[in-house]
């Protein structure tokens, strides 16, 4: 058996597609790879935020036509990039166990770092929304900062002083640990309650077309049942809250005990307002935890904005 896999030419991205082949030959051993390698838009243009590029799914859309013009047979990506809805007649059908979701802060060695012990004005990189909003929210006086690039060349950027910190996804530094692990740098975890991860995150996620069942059933086969059930969550959270890139919301489902608990959050563009919630559920059906997550928190948003201008 013979697999054709999209995926992004970034070495991050390689890395992930690894990670994938080794969870397919587990199940299936003697299955042959072919890596097809993409450029997206949001590696081409390097120059503006995400946000601001105008295009939904800028690291997955082009990828994913590979499989719709039958130029592969699965795509692997990010889960967090994602969109709430791909295109139809396509499936995310394959789970990897999960990195850590958390954001993290990294900075040089020596420097100060945690959020409250960054100087006055430092210059803070990141690319999200999100990340933004949050961060705005513990530190109005911080420089928050627009860094492109993968997560290599993100923390060469920081080594050479473009930024006194970026905040990036714990997971990418965990996958590239080999290439980084002799860099003179050291990161932070941002606990879910202050920076609420972005859904998805720490997960890699492989799409194929739903018709083709036998690869499906071979990635259903493949998947973490605990990680699939947490993406369950987030992804049915996403579509609940309507949020995307765009939105500074995040969220994340953790296995506790026998059950599931929800973190999610909310803020203001500008970081004036912040709204975090947890909630605790079953993890035999996450969709309704993660539909129940969606709503607590936009009704005590939408309670805490009308009170706001009483």
């Amino acid at each position: 058996m013979k697999i054709r896999i999209a995926t992004r030419g970034s070495k991050l991205s390689l890395i992930q597609t690894r990670i994938v082949m080794d969870m397919i030959r587990k199940v299936e051993p003697n299955v042959q790879f072919e890596i097809i390698t993409v450029r997206t838009t949001g590696d081409v243009v390097q120059d503006k935020p995400l946000y601001a590029i105008g295009v939904k799914g800028i690291f997955e859309k082009e990828v994913n036509i590979a499989l719709l013009r039958n130029e592969a047979d699965i795509a692997v990506h990010s889960l967090k990039d994602l969109p709430s809805e791909i295109s139809p007649g396509l499936v995310i059908a394959g789970f990897s166990p999960r990195d850590p979701p958390y954001d993290v802060l990294v900075v040089k060695d020596g420097d100060p770092d945690s959020i409250l012990s960054l100087p006055s004005g430092a210059r803070v990189g990141t690319s999200s929304v999100r990340r933004k909003a949050f961060l705005l929210n513990i530190r109005r006086d911080l420089n928050i900062d627009v860094i492109r690039g993968n997560v290599d060349t993100r923390v060469n950027k920081l080594i050479r002083g473009d930024y006194n910190a970026i905040v990036i996804a714990e997971a990418g530094l965990v996958r590239l640990f080999d290439d980084l692990k002799n860099l003179k740098i050291k990161y932070t975890r941002i606990a879910p309650d202050i920076l609420p991860p972005a859904p998805g995150q720490g997960i890699i996620a492989v799409v194929a077309r739903e018709k083709d069942t036998n690869i499906v059933d071979l990635l259903e086969k493949a998947s973490d049942p605990k990680a699939k059930a947490e993406a369950l969550a987030e992804r049915a959270f996403l579509r609940a809250v309507g949020g995307g890139c765009h939105v500074p919301v995040g969220g994340v489902a953790i296995h506790i005990d026998d059950g599931m608990e929800f973190i999610a959050g909310i803020a203001s563009i500008d970081g004036t307002r912040k709204r975090i919630i947890r909630i605790r559920g079953s993890s035999d059906n996450p969709q309704e935890l993660g539909i129940k997550a969606a709503n607590e928190l936009l009704k005590q948003w939408n309670m805490k904005t009308a009170n706001s201008y009483m």
